[in-house]
């Protein structure tokens, strides 16, 4: 009995801690009764440790979950994540089909699933498979899976696919308009200029925000609002230019930071962009990109192949915009399935 009531108490233990962000502390309390007969002691351990990134020793603990609950799907469907996780593509088959058994339509289950296939080469049938779900809102598997993704997209395409930039998702912008009248002001046309970025018109303002800086070159704001509206017409080299002449100050230097930042992986000068995001707070304040720079700090740790990293950077923002992942899946698709009709074709 007390032995029960200990380990009943580190189970709860443990998982308060957890809940909490200490894992190091779970990990002990976790350690000190590993040897327990409980089967969720195992789980509970595994999962502590995947959150720490200890993926190896993660495995291990599923293994002995899974030995300890032979007919539990859970702890079989764990297994195969990690499994997935450290490349072991074969040997997650099986912990798969064993948790379909019991929990055929678990999202979870299913989106391992697609994810399986997705690592095998099956990319565009694997996101069309999460498109259709049901699909898991497990932030931690949700992110790998998208960060598997777009690796694999690069891969395949062999050319950068892009970050989404802050206006994503409008309507084709119209035609972009004549260029500003002589005599309007400085401020006259960065009024219009922001009035075209409301609208949804980044091309059009373009015109007006080069004029309001040619005639203001020494304005922080008004280079930084310039490069910043470049990139969301899509012209990275200008604006990577436009943002490198903008003075370092200012309240949009931490905006201006941003935009260097996604500008330079949106260029492929994928290091750069990673610097520029580790030095961005000391630039300037970025609050309100704060998950956009998650989201371009893990677009860019994808493009180096570090997807485990890009994992954890990626579930910020799709904390935040969820429906992100719907739109990369399906670009994902349709990208994908081009290609694989093209090379039919050759």
């Amino acid at each position: 009995m007390k032995a029960n009531r200990s380990t009943r108490w580190a189970l709860r233990r443990g998982q308060r801690l957890a809940r909490s962000g200490k894992l190091d502390a779970a990990l002990v309390v976790f350690d000190a009764v590993r040897d327990s007969a409980d089967p969720r002691l195992p789980l509970q351990h595994a999962l502590t440790l995947a959150r720490a990134g200890r993926w190896d020793a993660a495995l291990e603990a599923s293994a002995r979950a899974v030995a300890a609950a032979p007919n539990d799907a859970v702890p079989a469907m764990f297994h195969a994540y990690l499994l997935l996780r450290l490349g072991r593509i074969a040997e997650a088959g099986p912990e798969l089909e064993r948790a379909a058994r019991h929990l055929p339509a678990n999202p979870v289950v299913c989106s391992l699933t697609a994810a399986r296939d997705i690592l095998s080469g099956h990319v565009a049938e694997g996101c069309r498979a999460l498109l259709a779900g049901p699909r898991t809102e497990n932030l931690d598997i949700l992110a790998w899976i998208l960060a598997v993704v777009e690796r694999k997209m690069f891969e395949v395409a062999g050319t950068n696919t892009g970050a989404l930039p802050p206006n994503h998702g409008g309507a084709p912008e119209p035609e972009t308009g004549s260029a500003p009248r002589p005599g309007l002001s400085a401020d006259a046309c960065a009024k219009r200029g922001r009035k075209l970025i409301k609208a949804g018109r980044s091309k059009a303002a373009t015109k007006y925000l080069a004029r309001a800086a040619e005639l203001r070159p020494d304005d922080a704001d008004a280079r930084a609002m310039l490069g910043a509206t470049l990139f969301e017409a899509g012209e990275f080299d200008r604006a990577a230019a436009e943002l490198a002449a903008a003075p370092q100050k200012g309240p949009l230097a931490g905006v201006a930071q941003f935009y260097r930042a996604a500008t330079a992986y949106r260029l492929g000068r994928f290091d750069e962009a990673l610097a520029l995001l580790d030095t961005i707070s000391l630039t300037g304040d970025a609050f309100f990109y704060k998950e956009w720079c998650s989201y371009v700090r893990g677009m860019t740790l994808v493009a180096l192949g570090r997807v485990d990293e890009a994992a954890g950077c990626l579930g910020v923002f799709i904390d935040v915009e969820p429906e992100v992942v719907e739109r990369r899946l399906t670009k994902a698709a349709e990208l994908l399935t081009e290609v694989q009709q093209c090379s039919t074709l050759s």
